[in-house]
């Protein structure tokens, strides 16, 4: 990400997760390689950055700027994720990563997960160790390609759809930024084709907290 976009913000003051909670994958599940296709190419993003400083008292949210830049860019399929008897809401199982994970700028998304540790929910509420967590329900006729993010599943500390930004060290104060991580909000939407060769879509959407919104344009 340039300085430029930098300076333009990509500031937040809204917690999403603990590191603890969230879901990052180390690669598409073993055992379905066989299966998997990988489409690399580039991807296009726009993203508009916000910050709660404005209004005469501050508080009020606030437009800090846009930053455009591209990144290489990965879209992962494959067999439809399944756990317990359910099988995810999908025509396939998706990844999609937009440059580096965990550098600012950043993209990880992802159609469904398996969470195979036992845990707690954010109500303390004890969950499966083989839950099945559908995020998006998409479909495909033809080559075309569309859905929506459905829900982000804060609600099980296991979210999955990510973008790396960047958070104020002191709000409202310009004292520097450290890279945070934010879950992707419920609502986002992706749309484009899918064939056996190639892939082209957008997804567009905003964070938890709206500190950002986004548009990614993939072609690979």
């Amino acid at each position: 990400m340039s300085r430029k976009a930098r300076k333009c913000g990509l500031a937040a003051a809204v917690s999403v997760t603990s590191a603890l909670w969230t879901v990052i994958p180390s690669g598409p599940a073993a055992g379905a390689q066989s299966a998997l296709r990988t489409y690399r190419g580039t991807a296009t993003v726009v993203v508009d950055s916000y910050d709660y400083c404005g209004g005469p008292l501050s508080g009020e949210r606030r437009f800090i700027g846009t930053s455009r830049y591209k990144m290489a860019a990965r879209f992962v399929t494959g067999p439809r994720k399944s756990a317990a008897g359910r099988v995810e809401r999908n025509p396939f199982y998706w990844e999609f990563y937009v440059g580096n994970i965990g550098a600012v700028g950043s993209f990880q998304l992802g159609s469904a997960h398996v969470v195979t540790a036992s845990a707690r929910d954010l109500g303390g509420n004890a969950r499966d160790p083989r839950l099945l967590l559908g995020y998006w329900v998409t479909s495909r006729s033809g080559t075309s390609w569309s859905g929506k993010l459905v829900d982000s599943h804060r609600a099980e500390g296991a979210t999955f759809n990510h973008f790396y930004g960047e958070k104020t060290i002191v709000p409202c104060r310009n004292l520097g930024t450290s890279p945070f991580l934010y879950a992707v909000n419920a609502g986002a939407t992706v749309s484009g084709r899918v064939s056996s060769g190639s892939a082209a879509f957008t997804v567009s959407g905003s964070t938890y907290g709206d500190n950002y919104r986004f548009r990614i344009t993939f072609s690979g």
